[in-house]
């Protein structure tokens, strides 16, 4: 049930806001929010809502905020892609509301000879094991077929079937670039090594978590929600009576404002934005006034978390940024 009036002062610690793609820009931003801090406080919750961005970035992030912080606790009231994944692993405890999802940290590169497409570092290496397989499975057919068929005997069997696997798999494989496999290779490395370090600093995932959240997703945009990411990080919370009201802030937030092309990253109780639930759209209405005059002053910018066509970066492509989130994750 939501709150009719539950004070901030509830939670121990600060409360702060990254609303939008994680970029350089978002990472100054945050971090000049935690340098100004007059009352320091040991503890924070960072309300945190993206579809991801730059890797490199959230890795600054999650270390800048355990600079700062002794405790660190990440809610996640709804979408919390990629790089947010990875900014995750830089966290104590994740609270998670009912509708949050996290998702793989498979990284996103250009698609050659494409404009504004992008593919997932996992493709040219699921590629080349579906190959291999096919390759074995085509081997073992071969030899059973010509041995069991001709009676001839097995090593002139077996030197027919792997001359007619080569023939058969030779083509295909010939399209495969190595220098782009070896690009995908190092660009999958980025999000296991951030991820590793993280890890070792919070102690947050579970033992080959990490080597699930790289690779062991099907796809991109793969939903992992409160139950799956129980399974891979050690401590996963609903909000609480403590943080609950935070939760329900954010919802609201999240049904005035549409995803930000500019990233809003707030000090939510310094801008004295959770007293009561009575309060909360006319938080939102100001939030809202105040991304209008920052897209203004951005109007010849860009958003700063799309990496360059050679860089690799964690966001999740071909989705509108600008629709609502209507759905119901649980």
């Amino acid at each position: 049930m939501k709150p009719d009036n539950q004070p901030t002062d509830q939670y121990n610690g600060e409360i702060f806001l990254y609303y939008g793609d994680i970029s350089r820009e978002g990472y100054s931003q945050i971090s000049a929010l935690y340098e100004e801090r007059t009352e320091k406080k040991d503890k924070i919750c960072l309300i945190l809502i993206t579809d991801g961005g730059d890797p490199d970035a959230a890795y600054r992030i999650a270390r800048a905020t355990n600079h700062h912080f002794d405790d660190v606790e990440i809610l996640i009231p709804d979408i919390c892609k990629s790089a947010g994944t990875l900014l995750c692993i830089g966290a104590q405890k994740l609270i998670f509301g009912d509708r949050g999802e996290l998702g793989p940290l498979d990284i996103q590169l250009s698609k050659p000879d494409e404009m504004l497409e992008r593919m997932s570092g996992l493709d040219i290496i699921q590629a080349i094991n579906a190959l291999q397989n096919q390759t074995m499975d085509a081997f073992r057919s071969y030899l059973v077929d010509i041995r069991m068929g001709t009676g001839i005997h097995t090593k002139t069997a077996a030197d027919i079937a792997t001359k007619l696997a080569d023939d058969f798999i030779a083509p295909i494989a010939a399209r495969i670039d190595p220098l782009t496999l070896g690009e995908h290779q190092r660009a999958m490395q980025i999000a296991y090594d951030y991820g590793e370090r993280l890890s070792n600093m919070t102690k947050s995932l579970q033992h080959d978590a990490l080597v699930k959240l790289v690779s062991g997703y099907p796809s991109h945009g793969f939903v992992i929600d409160r139950k799956e990411a129980g399974s891979l990080f050690e401590n996963v919370v609903a909000p609480d009576n403590l943080t609950e009201n935070i939760y329900w802030w954010s919802r609201q937030l999240l049904k005035k404002i549409t995803y930000p092309k500019v990233p809003i990253i707030l000090d939510v109780k310094k801008e004295g934005l959770l007293d009561t639930k009575h309060e909360q759209q006319e938080d939102a209405d100001e939030i809202d006034n105040q991304r209008i005059e920052e897209d203004g002053q951005n109007i010849n910018g860009t958003t700063g978390c799309k990496g360059k066509n050679d860089e690799p970066n964690f966001d999740q492509s071909n989705k509108s940024k600008d629709k609502s989130r209507k759905s119901t994750r649980k």
